[in-house]
């Protein structure tokens, strides 16, 4: 049973923090060091200051230091009410607008065995212990975990029963904010959705976090541990966008020949093809591109049934393991032409097809986990638009 529960949100105040759009900030994983000093330089009060402290012996202790001056301060204040809120999210792909929207409420931690809280993707160790520090120092969920319910009826009521709070932006995307306060919307939406699975679409290491936290802390189920941020979306939301995740790979160039040898059909592609035809896997060097197509008779049995033919799970087994295996060095880009631009020299790209939200379900389903840097869910939930603290709540 998913149990979602309305909180008491901390959010700006713009009066004391200025403009919301000079505030907001990605989530920590996707903020380079040069974005995160134009963030810093917009206002003192960025959030990418708690989200993503510095790497120093202090910097977790600093982020929870940071939060508490600024509640003092009132740059922070927490809602006087309980409540769930809805960010109606518009942002831009080329010339098209779209928008998602996202409902964060307090969710109910589940181990994954439960069967109600399913992720899709593995984990990163490193990660894992960033944010776990993070979340002692500052007893806070900083930025939400990403899920998807199939239950666009029940989102669409909800906002229908909410008044607008906020707005702002980031990176040109606008987000307008509305809180749903009235006991018995929220009672009817969590009565809608108490029998849906919960998909995590991005924030495993969040997800994964909260639960270690809970554990450590003993926390029982009603308490504030046991639950964490979440931002709801619908698994058919016209807004929903899940790019590919490629791989740019340095070195091993006779390991990754040999695999390609091995288990692959090569043939040559022209650059335009890899949009227009949509190739599951392309290797792409100084220019050339070449697409793969695994052989059938290649022995399959290491890849789990639920996502065996998946383009992603073939290039990671059959061919990106044997390059990190000989010693290569393994980088993730969604963006496809910054991935296609690294492909010089020593460096060799593999484009790979994106996953779509209905085989992610059924991945989660089946019990089963794809590789690392799978997908990339598009726009971001951004930080720092909600923020949900234990003591508080």
């Amino acid at each position: 049973m998913a149990e979602v529960r309305a909180f008491r949100a901390v959010r700006y105040d713009e009066r004391e923090a200025g403009p919301l759009s000079d505030l907001l900030c990605p989530p920590y994983d996707v903020i380079s060091p040069e974005q995160r000093a134009r963030l810093e330089a917009k206002s003192p009060y960025n959030f990418v200051r708690a989200e993503l402290p510095r790497e120093d012996p202090s910097g977790y202790a600093n982020a929870g230091a940071l939060l508490r001056d600024w509640r003092e301060k009132h740059v922070l204040r927490q809602d006087l009410g309980a409540a769930l809120y809805v960010d109606d999210h518009e942002f831009s792909i080329g010339r098209a607008k779209a928008t998602r929207r996202g409902v964060f409420v307090a969710l109910r931690l589940h181990e994954v065995g439960e069967g109600v809280v399913l992720p899709h993707e593995r984990t990163f160790p490193k990660a894992r212990a960033d944010r776990l520090e993070l979340l002692r120092a500052t007893r806070t969920n900083t930025s939400p975990v990403f899920g998807m319910i199939d239950a666009a009826g029940p989102i669409a009521a909800l906002a229908a029963a909410g008044h607008e709070i906020a707005r702002g932006t980031l990176d040109g995307d606008a987000h307008r904010l509305l809180a749903v306060t009235n006991p018995d919307a929220i009672a009817t939406f969590a009565s809608a959705i108490k029998d849906e699975r919960v998909y995590i679409a991005d924030g495993h290491h969040r997800y994964e976090t909260a639960l270690t936290y809970a554990n450590e802390r003993g926390a029982g189920p009603g308490t504030a541990e046991r639950f964490t941020l979440v931002s709801l979306s619908a698994l058919d939301d016209p807004g929903l966008r899940i790019f590919a995740t490629h791989r740019v790979i340095s070195g091993a160039r006779a390991a990754l020949d040999a695999a390609v040898a091995r288990s692959f059909d090569a043939s040559p592609i022209e650059p335009g093809g890899v949009g227009d035809l949509q190739p599951g896997i392309v290797l792409v060097r100084d220019g050339t591109f070449t697409r793969l197509e695994a052989r059938r008779e290649v022995d399959r049995s290491s890849i789990p049934a639920a996502w065996r033919e998946l383009p992603v799970a073939l290039a990671e087994e059959l061919l990106i393991k044997h390059a990190r295996d000989a010693g290569a060095e393994i980088e993730y880009e969604h963006d496809l032409e910054r991935a296609i631009d690294a492909a010089r020299g020593d460096s060799t790209a593999v484009l790979v097809r994106s996953v779509d939200a209905r085989t992610l379900r059924a991945v989660s389903d089946a019990g089963e986990r794809m590789p690392q840097k799978t997908t990339y869910f598009y726009p971001k939930v951004p930080a720092g638009l909600i923020i949900r603290s234990f003591d508080d709540d």
